[in-house]
């Protein structure tokens, strides 16, 4: 079993023909952590996050018989799971994980002052209460460019085609959204403008 995983997407499929248990868990086993990082990071919750994966499991197992061959699988599953936290978003307010890394492989949490006296600390959550609170006000398109650029590090031509949309609008939606922030760390007096 443990061979079918490094399995191009070709033998997958065919593995798949054959026998669709198999197939199923090779692609669950393959893509099952790529799917809950980005789950997580855009959640911010372990237990969100678990749901969010097996939803888009689910969705993967129904529509994995109309999947054209002679595409690769990845971009597929990363369509899926944008998709599904899409509305995720839509439906449920959720808490943004300050765990999340960014481009330079910090966290965000990393950025904000340690929070090692107690003046600092109070800095430190203010800093952390605003900025969770600036990513979540976001709408949902700008946020999820957001979190694919600075969480997730994918490049411009990436995101756009994850989140089907023109390169133009993913620099657009990532201006709109970093200013957005900068404004809303300014007027709570933590940004200098």
């Amino acid at each position: 079993m443990a061979d079918f995983l490094y399995a191009s997407d070709f033998g997958f499929q065919k593995t798949f023909k054959k026998n669709k248990y198999q197939g199923l868990e090779i692609l669950y086993e393959r893509y099952k952590k790529y799917v809950y990082t980005i789950a997580y990071h855009y959640t911010g919750n372990k237990d969100d996050a678990l749901d969010l994966t097996q939803e888009v499991f689910v969705s993967i197992f129904k529509s994995l018989d109309n999947f054209k061959e002679e595409l690769s699988i990845l971009p597929w599953v990363k369509r899926i799971t944008v998709n599904k936290c899409l509305n995720f978003i839509r439906d449920k307010k959720e808490v943004v994980s300050l765990n999340q890394t960014i481009g330079d492989g910090n966290e965000i949490q990393d950025l904000i002052p340690s929070p090692e006296t107690t003046e600092s600390k109070v800095q430190y959550q203010d800093t952390k209460l605003s900025l969770e609170t600036a990513i979540r006000k976001l709408p949902p398109e700008e946020r999820m460019a957001v979190i694919l650029r600075h969480m997730k590090g994918m490049k411009y031509e990436d995101i756009a085609r994850i989140m089907e949309i023109p390169l133009g609008t993913v620099k657009t939606l990532l201006h709109r959204g970093r200013k957005t922030i900068k404004e809303s760390m300014i007027k709570e007096g933590i940004w200098e403008g």
